[in-house]
Parts: structure tokens; sequence; C-alpha cells
């Protein structure tokens, strides 16, 4: 927690450098539905009311896919995971 006497103290999260897990802030009505159903607890809740969850644990997804299941504005592209190379499996048959 960071604080300064002339603000309200905040709180900040670190973020890695290559998100697996994006959350578009403009579609994000901030239900919390991937923050309740993340079995890996990825977000953290923003303590803004009405506002996106925080990708507080990139580095622990398992790319399962429930923030994604249960999110009701996925067709609008709130929420996107971002699977790793070596996560896809290709399989060529000839």
């Amino acid at each position: 927690m960071v604080s300064n006497p002339d603000s309200k103290a905040k709180a900040y999260m670190i973020r890695s450098p290559i998100s697996t897990v994006e959350i578009n802030e403009e579609v994000c009505d901030g239900c919390n539905q991937c923050v309740e159903v993340c079995p890996m607890d990825v977000f953290a809740a923003s303590p803004e009311k009405g506002k996106p969850p925080v990708v507080a644990y990139p580095d622990e997804c398992w790319f399962e896919g429930s923030c994604l299941l249960h999110c009701h504005l996925l067709e609008k592209g709130a929420i996107k995971l971002r699977t790793p190379l070596s996560m896809k499996v290709s399989v060529k048959r000839g």
C-alpha cells in the first residue's frame, strides 16, 4: 500500500509484462463473475464499484476457461485468454 499525505491511500498490483488474461475495460461492467468462478484466484475485485476486476496473478492462470464460460459480455470482447503457444496442441494428419 502506497500512501500520500495529499491524497487518499491507493493499493497497486503488479502486472506481468506478458498478460495471459486481458479484460477490456470499455466493455466489462464489473459484475465480478470471473472473480467468483476462477479456481486459481487470478482476479481481484476492483476497489471501485462497477469497475473491471484486476488481473492480479496472470501467471497462475490454468486456461481452463471458467471465466469465459461465466462472462455475460464475452461476445462483446470483455475478456480474452491468451493461451501460450506451448499449451496449444496441433495435430497434422496426412
